[in-house]
């Protein structure tokens, strides 16, 4: 059985991270707190001092999407992704990239204008782009979705984990509402037992 501990702070991405671990029913050690951010401690784990960040059997990982992976990986029995090598492992390296940079990255680059960079730093104009070419990556993953209930096999995996925090992320922001497809599929994932994301 590894040894893991997740540095977790709850709205953060350490969401999926969390939503993994209890997909598998690995035991974990937790040590959510904010104060963590840029701590010394934290650095040798992630060494921009960021969460979520883990570390597994000793060695350090970040990255919630590699995490999450990587966990996945070490409890096949839990069924949660296809072994490296098969054509579902590349489906699901494939959405998983995806959502990070067709969908993902214009939300944190709206948020970082919003609350993280310092106010005299922040540039509103890029929000409506930002939107724009989120609804973009959103439209695609519709259109993937259409008549299946999961990205990945036909069956629930940590592909929908990693997405589905994406997806709802842009829920949130209001611009899924025209994509009935992602609405039913983020619904379906939200009435999952261990689904962290209405969480915090």
């Amino acid at each position: 059985m590894p040894k893991i501990t997740l540095y977790e702070f709850t709205p953060t991405r350490s969401k999926r991270v969390r939503w993994t671990l209890l997909e598998t029913g690995l035991p974990f050690e937790s040590r959510n707190d904010p104060t963590l951010f840029g701590s010394e401690e934290l650095r040798k784990i992630h060494p921009l001092g960021k969460l979520p960040a883990a570390e597994i059997d000793g060695q350090p990982l970040f990255e919630s999407a590699a995490i999450s992976t990587h966990i996945a990986d070490l409890a096949p029995e839990a069924g949660l992704i296809s072994p490296s090598g098969t054509r579902d492992r590349a489906l699901h390296d494939q959405w998983v990239s995806f959502a990070l940079t067709e969908m993902e990255a214009w939300l944190w680059s709206s948020a970082l204008n919003t609350f993280v960079l310092p106010e005299e730093e922040r540039n509103q104009s890029v929000f409506e782009q930002n939107g724009r070419f989120f609804e973009r990556g959103a439209a695609a993953l519709d259109a993937a979705l259409a008549g299946k209930e999961y990205l990945v096999g036909e069956r629930f995996s940590v592909t929908d984990i990693v997405v589905g925090y994406t997806v709802n992320w842009g829920r949130q922001q209001g611009l899924i509402k025209d994509h009935a497809n992602l609405n039913t599929y983020l619904d379906r994932l939200i009435a999952r037992e261990y689904c962290t994301l209405g969480d915090g």
